[in-house]
């Protein structure tokens, strides 16, 4: 993540606003075509895999949702390359979107919810650091001398190296699997009615995944409609640096989707204590991270661009309370899922999602950027608040222990920042994050030692 930070701000200072938006309504273009392509079929290979025994089931498992997965990539490739002309935020270059619009084929074939639903976490963080440290190479040695390479602007080549990556982790992932379970995946077909089977359970989490991404980054596609995309630009400088507290959170449940899946087959009680104790560091974690980045925001945003992205200091100051809150929310609703409810998860995000839209369709002609990243306040604290009323069935009274801990730790963090706030950004980063450690570190470590006694036996 943090390579793919380092190739993002690069590429912000080398393409300029307006080719950098451009780039981040492709990128947010890609992710809505990669989920309806996918359509929480990783999500059921994660849940089901982890449940299978013998690598032989598990080869046949993955044959046939491989051949499905192809099958979902090859139609939403002909209706993106069909539909792409339609859309108004391509006129600027269509071929950045048709590049990403590319992403399904590697996507399809990339078999990391087989290594995530079998707990092969080491080749699965392999595979994916490769995918962000090649691209990140990439980019910082090729961008510049590749503009103009073959008639095509540097910016166009972002999606190429991203391909390159993309299918350079997918080959280290078959790579894996193949070593696993003796043999390499092919797509198979088992026949339409298991196909519709899988399709049928796949319903609420792929709507789910949908939705869920409209509160992701529905503000950059509606600043594509509504704004030029220097504003984009601006917007997406501050918002894909907080962005990846985001990703944090998904790769963090991929990894525990399949260890509480069984646990709430095997005991409800276990799988509570261990998802409250997983909650308690998600909130210990995001709650200094709101703070300090709240706090930072501005001074952060000028280190990076200089002042070539106005307006991102304030938009990142927001997106980081904003994000916090969404990241939590997703933590809880993806705990309904791995309990096999779902579908009680989908109306949150309906809910949410559509005030999404309203809010950002309402709040950027009249404030811009800033207004996108206020709407999106709106919606992510809904989600939090209705997700956790939810599944508050699954939450234990234990939680207010690390919460009155981090609490502490942030008002130390805040008392720091305000007697060293003339020092640099990076010291001073440096150091709010030490105190917080020191004041909350100990308690944190005390309530998650307690929390594991209190494991029932099976």
């Amino acid at each position: 993540m943090l390579l793919s930070v380092v190739a993002l701000v690069y590429i912000a200072r080398t393409v300029g606003p307006h080719w950098f938006g451009v780039i981040q309504l492709g990128v947010a273009y890609m992710a809505y075509v990669l989920i309806v392509a996918e359509w929480g079929m990783g999500t059921l290979g994660v849940r089901e895999v982890a449940r299978l025994t013998g690598t032989t089931a598990i080869h046949d498992y993955a044959a046939v949702h491989m051949g499905l997965m192809g099958a979902m990539a090859f139609a939403v490739l002909v209706l993106g390359v069909v539909t792409l002309p339609l859309l108004p935020f391509t006129a600027s270059d269509i071929w950045v979107f048709l590049l990403y619009l590319a992403a399904v084929v590697p996507h399809f074939a990339t078999l990391d919810w087989v290594g995530i639903g079998m707990e092969r976490m080491g080749w699965v963080g392999i595979a994916r650091t490769s995918r962000s440290g090649i691209y990140a190479v990439l980019v910082l040695l090729l961008l510049k001398p590749l503009d103009g390479f073959g008639g095509w602007p540097g910016y166009r080549w972002v999606p190429v190296m991203f391909l390159v990556a993309y299918a350079a982790s997918m080959w280290i992932m078959a790579l894996g699997v193949g070593q696993w379970l003796s043999r390499p995946v092919w797509p198979d077909f088992a026949g339409w009615s298991e196909w519709r089977r899988r399709l049928a359970a796949t319903g609420p989490i792929g709507a789910g995944l949908l939705t869920m991404r409209v509160l992701l980054n529905i503000d950059i596609l509606m600043l594509g409609f509504l704004a030029v995309p220097a504003v984009v630009g601006s917007y997406a400088a501050a918002a894909k640096i907080i962005f990846v507290l985001l990703i944090a959170v998904e790769v963090l449940w991929r990894a525990l989707l399949p260890r509480l899946s069984r646990l709430w087959r095997l005991s409800p009680a276990l799988f509570r204590n261990q998802y409250n104790l997983y909650l308690g560091c998600v909130l210990a974690l995001f709650m200094p991270v709101a703070v300090g980045g709240h706090l930072l925001g501005e001074r952060l945003m000028t280190l990076l661009y200089d002042d070539e992205y106005p307006g991102a200091g304030n938009i990142f100051q927001v997106l980081s309370i904003s994000y916090a809150l969404l990241a939590v929310g997703q933590f809880c609703g993806n705990g309904l899922i791995a309990c096999d409810r779902q579908r009680a998860y989908f109306p949150p995000l309906v809910v949410s999602a559509g005030l999404a839209v309203l809010a950002t369709g309402w709040l950027i002609p009249r404030h811009g950027g800033l207004g996108a990243s206020y709407a999106m306040l709106t919606a992510h604290a809904s989600l939090l608040l209705m997700t956790a009323w939810i599944s508050r069935t699954l939450l234990s009274r234990q939680l207010l222990v690390p919460l009155a801990v981090a609490a502490g730790g942030t008002g130390a963090m805040i008392g720091c920042y305000l007697l060293a706030s003339a020092w640099s950004v990076l010291w001073l980063g440096i150091i709010v994050g030490i105190v917080y450690l020191a004041v909350a570190g100990p308690g944190l470590w005390w309530w998650a030692r307690q929390q594991a006694k209190r494991e029932p036996t099976v």
